[in-house]
């Protein structure tokens, strides 16, 4: 019994985080919606293959990173919320 309390505490602990993580992904996603006036699906291919600014190209980079990450941190949430039932 004191094992599933303690698997039980830890797994809200990461839920915790993924959900900052999550938020963290979207605000960057927003930001950078916001900067460049499109989705990052749209962003990309005007941007692949083609010269880009340092600038640009760090952005097309982190903003990668946020699509990615809020993919990977809401399949995160889903699992351990599905743990906690």
């Amino acid at each position: 019994m004191a094992s599933r309390s303690v698997e039980e505490s830890l797994t809200k602990l990461l839920l915790v985080q993924a959900r900052r993580n999550l938020l963290k992904y979207q605000m960057m996603d927003r930001r950078f919606r916001k900067k460049y006036q499109k989705t990052f699906e749209q962003f990309r291919p005007e941007r692949v293959g083609s010269p880009m600014p340092f600038e640009v190209e760090q952005n097309y980079f982190n903003w990668e990173l946020a699509i990615t990450g809020m993919d990977e941190m809401r399949e995160e949430i889903e699992r351990l919320e599905e743990f906690l039932r």
